[in-house]
C-alpha cells in the first residue's frame, strides 16, 4: 500500500511539477492524519462497548421504586376476592282462574371477600331484588324505573386456632345444608342475621345456629334457634354418603303475629304464606321442626348421579305438621338434569323461608320439579325449572300452579 500511494503521489508530482521532499511530506502527513483517525475510532468503539454493558447491568439489576405508601397499599390489597354473578330469567306461569303471565326479571351480585389476619375474615356482598328474604330477583318494568340495591351479606369469619370450628357473625349465607339443593326448608336466597358456629373432622359435622327473625318492642322476639348434625364420606368406586339430622325451633311464634298480614301488614306483596292463622292473624301454632335428611352420590359411565331426600315434621303442631322430599341429579358432562317431588302441608315449616318458586312460596301444596341445564363454558350457563304443582291442597281452594323459568346465568 505504501509503494501504491508513493508511486501515485511521483505520478502526480511529475504531472505537477512538484518535487519529490514534498512528496514524501505528504505522504508522512496523510499517514499521521490516518492513524490519528484509527485510533479516535477505537476511543469511540470501546466507549460505546463500555456504555452498552452499563446499560445491560442497569436494567438487568434495577428493581422499581416503590413508595412506602404504595408498599402499604399493596399490602392492604393483598389477598382480597371479589366474585360475583349475573342471571337473565325469562318466565310465564299458568294458574287455575288466572290469566297467564309472562315476565322477565333479573339477578346480580358481586361479593367481596378480604382477610384480616390468618384466622379472620371479613365478607361484604350487594344483590340487587327487594327486601325480600327469598328472593334476589328484580322483575323488568315499571316505566323502566330504577331498580334496587340490597345488603345481601355483612359478616365477619373466625377460624378457631387450633381447633376445626368455625364462627360468623352478622349477615351470611345459609350455613345449613340442603341435600340436592332443595328449598323443602330453606329458600337459596336466605340469608341468616346473627351467629352461627361449623365443626368438621374427618366424616363428621355439626353446625349450631342463632338468627333474628322480628325484633320486636313491645313483644317477644321471634328467633330461630337450631342446628344439624351428620356424616359424610366415601365407599368403594367413589360412591359419596351424606346423612344427618336438624333441628330448628322458633321462640314465641305460637300467637305472634303473622308475618304474612293483610293491606299494608302484607309480607313483601304476600298476604298468605299458607301457615294456619286466628281471626287476628296470629299463628295457630308454634315452629319446632325435626329433620332427617339422605343424600347418595354414584359415579356411573353417563355422569355423576344424586338421590337425595328430605322429612320435616313440625312438633308444635298436631297436624298438617309434615313435609318430605325425593329426588334424582344427574350430571353427564356439560349437561345436568333433575326430579325432585315435593309434599309441604300447611303447618310443617315457617313459610316465609321455604322456596319461594315451589307454589309460587309458602305452604300446603305438593307437585313435580323438572330441571334441565348445559354450561356453555366455565363461567356461563343455560337452565330450565318446570314446576309442575298443586296448592291449596290442606285448605282453601285447590288449584293447579304452572310456571315455567328459563335462564342464562353467567360468573365472574
Amino acid at each position: 500500500m505504501k509503494l501504491g500511494a508513493i508511486a501515485a503521489l511521483l505520478l502526480v508530482s511529475s504531472a505537477t511539477g512538484v518535487s519529490r521532499a514534498d512528496t514524501d511530506t505528504a505522504y508522512v502527513e496523510q499517514t499521521a492524519t490516518i492513524q490519528a483517525l484509527q485510533a479516535q475510532l477505537m476511543k469511540l468503539t470501546a466507549r460505546l462497548d463500555a456504555l452498552e454493558n452499563e446499560k445491560s447491568q442497569t436494567i438487568t439489576s434495577s428493581k422499581p421504586v416503590v413508595s412506602a405508601r404504595g408498599a402499604a397499599q399493596a399490602k392492604a390489597l393483598e389477598g382480597i376476592k371479589f366474585k360475583g354473578d349475573f342471571r337473565f330469567r325469562q318466565e310465564s306461569f299458568d294458574i287455575d282462574g288466572q290469566a297467564d303471565r309472562h315476565r322477565s326479571r333479573l339477578r346480580s351480585r358481586v361479593t367481596l371477600l378480604a382477610p384480616i389476619n390468618e384466622v379472620v375474615s371479613v365478607g361484604f356482598g350487594l344483590a340487587s331484588g327487594s327486601s325480600d328474604p327469598t328472593s334476589a330477583n328484580q322483575s323488568l318494568g315499571a316505566v323502566s324505573s330504577s331498580k334496587q340495591i340490597n345488603l345481601d351479606l355483612a359478616y365477619v369469619n373466625w377460624n378457631v386456632p387450633n381447633s376445626d370450628v368455625s364462627v360468623q357473625v352478622g349477615k351470611f349465607k345459609n350455613p345449613l345444608k340442603r341435600v340436592g339443593g332443595t328449598g323443602l326448608l330453606w329458600d337459596g336466597d336466605v340469608r341468616p342475621e346473627g351467629v352461627t358456629a361449623s365443626y368438621k373432622k374427618g366424616s363428621l359435622f355439626a353446625t349450631g345456629l342463632g338468627s333474628w327473625i322480628d325484633e320486636n318492642k313491645g313483644d317477644a322476639d321471634l328467633i330461630l334457634l337450631g342446628g344439624q348434625i351428620g356424616s359424610t364420606f366415601k365407599l368403594e368406586n367413589n360412591v359419596s354418603i351424606l346423612f344427618g339430622l336438624g333441628y330448628y325451633n322458633i321462640t314465641a311464634s305460637e300467637g305472634a303475629d303473622s308475618l304474612f298480614g293483610e293491606g299494608d301488614r302484607a309480607f313483601f306483596g304476600n298476604a298468605s304464606n299458607n301457615n294456619r292463622v286466628d281471626a287476628n292473624r296470629r299463628y295457630l301454632n308454634g315452629f319446632q321442626n325435626i329433620e332427617g335428611f339422605a343424600e347418595i352420590g354414584i359415579p356411573t359411565e353417563l355422569g355423576k348421579v344424586t338421590l337425595f331426600t328430605d322429612y320435616i315434621q313440625n312438633l308444635d303442631a298436631d297436624d298438617f305438621d309434615t313435609g318430605y322430599s325425593v329426588g334424582a341429579k344427574v350430571k353427564a358432562n356439560k349437561w345436568s338434569f333433575g326430579w325432585e317431588y315435593r309434599d309441604l302441608e300447611a303447618d310443617a315449616v315457617f313459610a316465609a323461608f321455604s322456596d319461594s318458586d315451589f307454589l309460587g312460596g309458602g305452604t300446603d301444596g305438593e307437585g313435580h320439579i323438572l330441571k334441565t341445564g348445559y354450561a356453555l363454558s366455565k363461567k356461563i350457563s343455560l337452565s330450565s325449572a318446570l314446576f309442575l304443582n298443586d296448592r291449596n291442597v290442606d285448605f282453601g281452594t285447590e288449584e293447579s300452579f304452572k310456571r315455567l323459568m328459563l335462564d342464562i346465568s353467567f360468573k365472574h
